[in-house]
């Protein structure tokens, strides 16, 4: 009988370990080997295939110790033979061959396990550039994010800064209106006192007139001489309280128009100035006329007193006619003036 003899082998072989089922990691280990000599890649699946058993929770432990040891075994390391049991006679030239076969399918599954080393690692690289890209793609999208970003946050401080302004010129428009409205409180109380100035005026003017009218009568009575020339200058004055009403009716509607107008505030302080500006105007003008009525009453008067202090007589009369004409051409001039606008 021929024993196996210990010798150094480009394989170890475990020591048995028993998994399920009566799967050893000798068994994995002869199995990956086999695989290996056969130029496929060790997986569980081939392994459990190449045994015909096993469950993937026994294999795998097997296999990862399987790969541990690869590298240190295909560096060359001396190992130790998978001994062979006594009972088992293998002549030496037998052995021989099938170290040198077993050499051979080394060597060759060292190439392979090269070329596979080159494929994964030609894998990570292209990995790596991948990431590589990803990382600058991240970099930029990082960089573009920031300026959006900061676009972001300088309209945002754009937004505060209109919303501030917008709001001061609120706070000025509010400030403006109530100004406004102050003055426009202001002109409907000028403009009242305006009417009722004027309403004064014309009950002034009414009790004048009805003073005029008996002024008038009573002149006529006296002086019948001048009846013609009175009468003229009763016409005149006619015309002239005419104009004055005519006056006073635009007065009116000035001032209703200027009522009307109130309703814009910011032209109601130039309309109320317009329409005080024309009510002084058109005072002034009345009481201007009611001075030169009165003078004209009063030259009037003094001419018709004149014929009781003196003697009467042609003469006198001619002087008193000469009198009152040069007594009413002021007042023609001053109704003249008082007409025109």
């Amino acid at each position: 009988m021929t024993t196996s003899q210990p010798m150094t082998s480009p394989i170890s072989t475990p020591l048995p370990r028993q998994g399920g089922r009566g799967i050893s990691e000798h068994d994995v280990w002869m199995a990956a080997d086999t695989l290996l000599m056969a130029g496929q890649r060790p997986t569980i699946e081939r392994i459990r295939q190449q045994l015909g058993r096993g469950s993937p929770n026994t294999v795998s432990p097997y296999l990862d110790a399987w790969f541990a040891g690869l590298g240190a075994r295909l560096q060359g390391a001396p190992v130790v033979a998978p001994s062979l049991p006594d009972s088992v006679a293998m002549p030496e030239s037998v052995a021989r061959a099938a170290l040198d076969l077993w050499a051979l399918a080394l060597t060759e599954g060292r190439a392979a396990l090269a070329e596979d080393e080159a494929t994964r690692r030609a894998v990570l690289d292209a990995r790596e550039a991948e990431l590589a890209s990803d990382r600058e793609a991240l970099e930029q999208a990082r960089a573009v994010l920031h300026e959006r970003i900061a676009a972001a946050e300088t309209a945002a401080a754009d937004a505060r800064q209109a919303r501030e302004e917008a709001q001061a010129q609120a706070r000025r428009a509010e400030a403006l209106l109530i100004e406004a409205q102050a003055d426009a409180v202001a002109s409907r109380q000028a403009l009242s006192v305006a009417r009722e100035r004027t309403q004064a005026l014309q009950e002034e003017y009414a009790a004048q007139r009805t003073h005029w009218d008996a002024e008038r009568t009573r002149l006529g009575e006296r002086a019948e001489a001048n009846e013609r020339r009175l009468m003229l200058e009763l016409d005149a004055a006619r015309e002239s309280i005419k104009s004055l009403q005519q006056e006073r009716k635009q007065v009116q509607r000035q001032l209703l128009d200027a009522e009307a107008s109130l309703a814009t505030l910011t032209e109601a302080q130039h309309e109320m100035r317009a329409a005080k500006a024309l009510q002084d105007a058109v005072v002034a003008r009345l009481r201007e006329q009611v001075s030169t009525q009165e003078a004209l009453a009063a030259t009037y008067q003094s001419m018709l007193a004149a014929p009781v202090a003196s003697s009467p007589g042609r003469g006198n009369v001619s002087a008193r006619k000469r009198r009152v004409s040069h007594a009413t051409v002021p007042a023609t001039s001053v109704l003249r003036r008082a007409r025109r606008p």
